[in-house]
């Protein structure tokens, strides 16, 4: 999978990046919140690359990838006890040393396996299954969740303790309906990637394109606007148009539903409706404003104040 890049002027997320760098060099745990594909797992590796030991490995622990019975040896590994004819092995915490272990789905974790977590990140020690001495947890653990991990404490899925034990700086990153005044720029930056790879010239972004991708929802943000991209520089034309998406780019969800499951405030949900009106009209504004009911400077103002 190709990493997320680090591109575009939206405030919200300079000041993570500019606040995950500061605070690379730290060994204090870090949690990155933020919807799938914004960027978490790269912004993740970057923390390490900046940090004090950028040499030592990096790792991802998914607890939703591991089968519950082998969650506690995948973490702590196995000792020569464990059983008879099973081999010694490390588990995660020892095989990244004093590099960086990030991890993700923790939600997935039982209760009394979040319990252990929490006693190696408190205390700092583990012992493999099946014995063997109590060894040094070194890594510098960081913790990625998709949804705000105090939703997931309502729900039970969380332990509030170990929330709270991982907890000392929090980096959310916005979605990519929150970052509207970088779309265009990442599109460029995506579609120059994908020629690079496929060896042919950048085509240019038309008007009616940019503003079709401006006013699109992207639930997969990042990585959907990548695959976009990709796709149309596989045309290999002068310029790349609104009329060149598949039909797939214009299927909306219902509104309502849509808007809750983002959690979409206000003024994201009129942002979104106008600039999709705008999108619609091939973005005339003048028809635009005369269909949304609002005077041409209100509409003007509007997009203004929403693109700074």
């Amino acid at each position: 999978m190709r990493p997320l890049p680090l591109v575009g002027k939206d405030p919200v997320f300079r000041a993570a990046v500019a606040l995950a760098r500061r605070l690379a060099a730290s060994r204090s745990p870090i949690l990155l919140v933020g919807a799938t594909g914004t960027g978490k797992s790269h912004l993740a590796r970057l923390i390490h690359q900046w940090g004090s030991h950028p040499a030592a490995p990096f790792a991802e622990w998914n607890a939703g990838g591991v089968p519950e019975a082998l969650m506690e040896a995948d973490l702590f590994g196995v000792g020569h006890g464990a059983a008879t004819g099973v081999e010694q092995r490390p588990g995660v915490f020892e095989s990244v040393g004093r590099g960086t272990l990030c991890l993700t789905g923790l939600e997935h974790l039982e209760v009394s396996q979040q319990a252990a977590l929490l006693r190696i990140v408190d205390h700092q020690t583990f012992e493999r299954i099946g014995g063997g001495g109590s060894l040094h947890a070194e890594a510098r653990v960081l913790a990625t969740f998709q949804e705000p991990p105090e939703a997931l404490i309502r729900r039970g899925l969380l332990r509030a303790d170990l929330l709270y034990r991982l907890d000392v700086v929090r980096l959310e990153l916005p979605t990519l309906a929150q970052r509207r005044s970088d779309v265009a720029l990442l599109a460029l930056h995506f579609l120059k990637s994908a020629c690079r790879r496929n060896r042919t010239s950048v085509p240019e972004l038309s008007q009616d394109l940019i503003h079709a991708l401006e006013a699109h929802h992207w639930p997969g943000n990042l990585r959907e606007l990548s695959q976009r991209m990709e796709a149309l520089a596989l045309f290999e034309a002068q310029a790349v148009t609104a009329a060149m998406l598949p039909a797939s780019f214009w299927a909306e969800p219902a509104p309502v539903e849509d808007a809750l499951s983002r959690r979409l405030t206000l003024a994201e949900l009129k942002d979104g409706y106008i600039r999709a009106v705008l999108a619609r009209v091939g973005g005339n504004r003048s028809r635009a404003a005369r269909w949304l009911g609002l005077s041409r400077k209100a509409l003007w103002a509007h997009l203004r104040r929403t693109s700074n």
